[in-house]
């Protein structure tokens, strides 16, 4: 169970958790990604605007991730296509 509104609102399939001025999302390079902001402040409009929003594209963590999703799917799909029976 959730015990932070953002942990439950959270839309953003690579947010992890966050604390007082991080936001901990699944890791580029890693087991995390830690993004830390000058304030809370900060990072409550980073939530709204990318983390509990539909519009996780416009984040660099979101973007970097589905840059190496995207990259490992094609290369295990072209390796399939050489696998001949």
């Amino acid at each position: 169970m959730a015990n932070k509104t953002i942990d439950a609102l959270a839309f953003c399939p690579f947010y992890v958790c966050e604390a007082k001025t991080t936001i901990t999302c699944e890791g580029i390079i890693g087991a995390f990604t830690i993004s830390k902001f000058a304030n809370e402040h900060t990072k409550r409009e980073h939530e709204k605007n990318f983390c509990i929003s539909r519009h996780c594209q416009g984040c660099g963590v979101y973007c970097a991730l589905m840059q190496n999703y995207s990259c490992t799917r094609e290369s295990v799909h072209r390796k399939k296509e050489k696998i001949r029976h």
